[in-house]
């Protein structure tokens, strides 16, 4: 069989990227794979391909709608693809087309969720023609199924289908004094949020620090936020590194602040290396990893002094943090890469 992944851009350092690698590398043990990348690339992807998965760079000349969708179709027909796998909605409205009329059977992969539109007034009407015009739609949370289920009419499977995450054993840093956030620094991570409540959280805890990683267009801003509250020496923007399983190691806690995510790979990979987790309860994500006061807190979307009080309980006692790291171990069977190759298995052989 042959399975062809097609993704935006896979020099991006983001949560669908890396996924896209993840799950490649896993299925070219038993299925001949490929990875188009819209946008071309000139160096390597920053997720690694193992070296029997094929990546493709589309011709720099083919860089319209009407061109992708003609180089994705003479791919898949040279190549005999049997699946399309469309890494997010908005590659849907390439692969859809380019496997019309062919023998290839498609799959939208969504990565955010139902109402997650990236502020593009595009999005929904993406979402809408991959849901009714793909052979299926995988979706990472049950809840979001509901909400497809709710507001598009299709005859079309919608599978759940979380991301993975490998179990490790890990020793916790109790005696660490650090919070950690990682994404990229877009407006919907919310990480100015993230910056205003460490203005009031730092202040009763000055031996303290949060280091932020992650890199993008919101740097700027982010930076200029951390002057004005003076924390320049408290609040860290380190960019993106590739070691992340050895700063999970060193923190001590773990806050995210988005607005919007579908099943954030951050959270997941905090959990698997037992931090405590401090998010806002937004509609999908942080429900489906947290269990509010058993290994973490859940707080209203937004409520900077609730998340601030949160914080304030954990940072001042270190056998509530051993606790809740202790029972991390909660729930991680659902993420089990074991398990959820198993799902992919079970979609592709139909």
């Amino acid at each position: 069989m042959k399975i062809c992944f097609l993704e935006g851009d896979m020099s991006r350092k983001g949560g669908t990227e890396r996924m896209t690698a993840v799950l490649a590398n896993a299925l070219c043990e038993e299925y001949d794979v490929d990875v188009i990348s819209l946008k071309p690339m000139p160096d390597e992807p920053f997720f690694s391909l193992d070296r029997r998965v094929h990546l493709i760079n589309l011709p720099c000349k083919t860089q319209s709608i009407p061109g992708n969708i003609r180089a994705i179709r003479r791919h898949i027909r040279k190549n005999r693809i049997d699946w399309l796998i469309c890494v997010d909605v908005g590659t849907g409205i390439f692969g859809v087309p380019a496997a019309f009329c062919t023998k290839t059977k498609v799959i939208t992969w969504e990565h955010g969720n139902f109402y997650n539109n990236w502020g593009s007034r595009y999005f929904p009407y993406f979402r809408r023609f991959a849901a009714k015009r793909s052979d299926g739609v995988v979706v990472l949370t049950e809840k979001d199924r509901q909400n497809y289920l709710a507001h598009i009419k299709t005859r079309k499977p919608i599978h759940v289908i979380p991301n993975p995450v490998e179990r490790h054993e890990f020793c916790y840093a109790q005696d660490s004094k650090t919070i950690l956030s990682a994404g990229l620094l877009l407006p919907i991570k919310g990480f100015d949020v993230a910056i205003e409540i460490a203005s009031i959280i730092l202040k009763k805890h000055p031996d303290w620090n949060w280091v932020i990683f992650g890199e993008g267009p919101e740097r700027e801003k982010l930076e200029g936020l951390i002057r004005e509250r003076n924390l320049e020496e408290r609040v860290l923007l380190p960019g993106s590194v590739q070691n992340m399983p050895e700063q999970y190691q060193k923190a001590s806690l773990y806050v995210m602040t988005s607005q919007m995510e579908g099943l954030p790979m951050v959270l997941l990979e905090a959990k698997s290396w037992g931090l405590p987790i401090v998010s806002f309860d937004i509609m999908t994500g942080p429900g489906d990893i947290v269990r509010d006061g058993v290994n973490g807190y859940l707080t209203e979307p937004g409520d900077v002094e609730k998340m601030a009080e949160r914080l304030d309980l954990l940072m001042t006692d270190q056998e509530l943090r051993q606790r809740f790291s202790q029972e991390t171990v909660l729930d991680m069977e659902k993420f089990s890469f074991e398990n959820i190759l198993a799902k992919w298995r079970e979609i592709l052989k139909i």
